[in-house]
């Protein structure tokens, strides 16, 4: 169990947090001290007013993550409000349930952008200033479908699409990268890799048929978030490269 002041002065970059589990991290990671940065492409309302319920600190800017001017604009006023980021969560991103062959040029490009580049450019922003201060946390939110090739659902609905799955394994692929390079220079790099989340997705009909997972039940954001706080803190001080399966056993 993380200490409940685990990261009390630190700054928490996290982009996708106007989402169920963008916003569970924000809510993990506040409640035990930290001042939350939220990126996000729509306006996070919900989120700082439940950040403001729980006492928490949090301050939210619109950001399209695809844009490496929008992100580094958004990280150097982070940067020149509280002058450093101990932790960057990369939680944007999202798929569609499309075919291969029917996955456009302009899908691909819209996919690949939302869940790898715009991790990439944070990072890209994010990195000078945990190098020179020789620390840092950075955790990505992929997805089993970037390891077993999508998550198959039932009926019609198939499986995460090919962009997805791409993305996806994309951003496991420089999760390690990162981790091999920057690692010596006190910077930790780590993904996790959520199996089946009840989010507005899947509220709208997804059937992941988890009455046959080995923990028989579909995930909570919560359950995401935890695996983040554990990532992002000192209790994973000797853990990186390193991608955890939060998924009730699929994929294993």
């Amino acid at each position: 169990m993380t200490s409940e002041d685990v990261f009390q002065g630190k700054v928490a970059v996290v982009t996708g947090a106007a989402g169920f589990i963008g916003r569970a991290i924000v809510m993990a990671m506040t409640r035990r001290g930290a001042t939350a940065e939220i990126l996000d492409r729509v306006v996070a309302d919900l989120t700082l007013e439940q950040v403001k319920a729980q006492g928490g600190q949090a301050h939210a800017q619109v950001c399209d993550i695809a844009s490496s001017a929008s992100v580094d604009a958004a990280i150097a006023d982070i940067l020149a409000r509280h002058g450093r980021i101990d932790i960057l969560v990369n939680c944007a991103g999202g798929g569609q349930r499309i075919g291969f062959v029917e996955t456009t040029d302009e899908e691909w490009f819209t996919q690949i952008n939302a869940n790898l580049s715009g991790a990439f450019y944070t990072m890209r922003a994010a990195l000078p200033g945990m190098l020179a201060r020789k620390s840092g946390a950075i955790v990505n939110v992929a997805s089993i479908s970037g390891i077993i090739g999508g998550l198959p659902s039932k009926g019609t609905q198939g499986r995460s699409g090919p962009a997805y799955g791409a993305a996806k394994a994309g951003l496991i692929g420089l999760t390690k990268w990162a981790a091999r390079e920057f690692g010596k220079h006190g910077v930790r790099v780590n993904a996790i890799a959520p199996g089946p989340v009840l989010t507005s997705q899947v509220m709208h009909g997804y059937d992941y048929g988890v009455e046959d997972y080995p923990i028989p039940r579909m995930g909570a954001p919560e359950d995401m978030a935890e695996a983040v706080v554990y990532l992002a803190s000192p209790a994973s001080s000797y853990v990186t490269g390193e991608v955890i399966k939060v998924t009730g056993g699929v994929g294993m």
